[in-house]
């Protein structure tokens, strides 16, 4: 399968840098699958646990929005819920097979039944961000809780593809 690297410039911090499966690169969205290898499962606040370490997730960088969209599934395949990256709008590297967005700090974890938290606020707090770039990460961070709250989340693009069943197999 063709991979494409993915690089979040984190501003005032580090780029981090991965590389994920394509399933597909459209003008829309670049959609990518891959495997959570976590030291420790993923459990905000301190509460139940989110991700653990060989969920799988399948990322559609939306090539148009503020944020981006990952379905994560179990060890089962089967969907859990949704996470989503504040970040800006991913620019194509056509020298590379590769992207990069600037993360935002913001992020949201979205439940199958619509519930959300809002992560890493104290993170976006302490950003070295303009003033611009704080003020479209808020407007962001509202408009992607409208859409969740209006039940328009994720994007019917998004709803379009599923994990598919041989994904690392073999």
């Amino acid at each position: 399968m063709m991979k494409i690297s993915v690089r979040y410039l984190r501003p005032g911090r580090d780029t981090r840098e991965w590389e994920q499966d394509i399933l597909a690169d459209r003008e829309d969205m670049i959609v990518s699958s891959f495997r959570f290898r976590l030291e420790k499962p993923f459990s905000p606040f301190n509460q139940r646990i989110l991700i653990e370490d060989g969920y799988f997730g399948m990322m559609f960088d939306l090539l148009d929005r503020w944020y981006n969209v990952v379905k994560i599934y179990d060890e089962k395949k089967e969907l859990v819920g949704y996470y989503s990256d504040i970040r800006t709008p991913p620019e194509k590297i056509r020298s590379e097979k590769a992207y990069q967005a600037k993360d935002l700090f913001l992020d949201f974890w979205v439940d199958l039944d619509g519930t959300y938290i809002i992560l890493d606020i104290d993170e976006f707090q302490k950003a070295d961000l303009t003033p611009e770039m704080r003020g479209k990460a808020k407007r962001a961070a509202r408009d992607l809780k409208e859409l969740i709250e209006a039940s328009d989340y994720p994007p019917s693009r998004v709803e379009e593809f599923d994990l598919p069943q041989d994904v690392f197999e073999g």
